[in-house]
């Protein structure tokens, strides 16, 4: 199993994110995987996009979970996908608010 986690501190108000998972193990999916993600928010007013390929897995969805600690029960969506399918993350902050930080994991089993 390949896991990412990534903790997104200080997403300025009125930004989107680079792609978060670019230079990571999961920037490309290394085998035929089922794919779960973890999400936590420290505010609302924050979304979230995950890319596989040329499909969205999330669709610009606002992250609902609030809190500063990430649990199993912050799983966010849970999918299969091709190995090497290129995957992609961002955040999106709508709340023009001040900076809020955010805890993703991103966990790939082989299928």
């Amino acid at each position: 199993m390949v896991v990412v986690t990534i903790n997104q501190a200080n997403l300025a108000a009125s930004t989107k994110t680079a792609n978060l998972l670019a230079n990571t193990d999961l920037a490309f999916l290394p085998y035929d995987a089922s794919v779960d993600v973890y999400v936590v928010s420290s505010a609302a007013g924050v979304n979230i996009e995950l890319g596989v390929g040329n499909e969205k897995a999330i669709s610009d969805r606002e992250i609902i979970t609030i809190g500063t600690t990430l649990l199993d029960d912050h799983l966010i969506a849970s999918f299969d996908a091709a190995a090497g399918a290129p995957l992609s993350l961002f955040l999106r902050e709508t709340a023009a608010a001040a900076t809020t930080d955010v805890l993703i994991k991103i966990e790939a089993e082989a299928l």
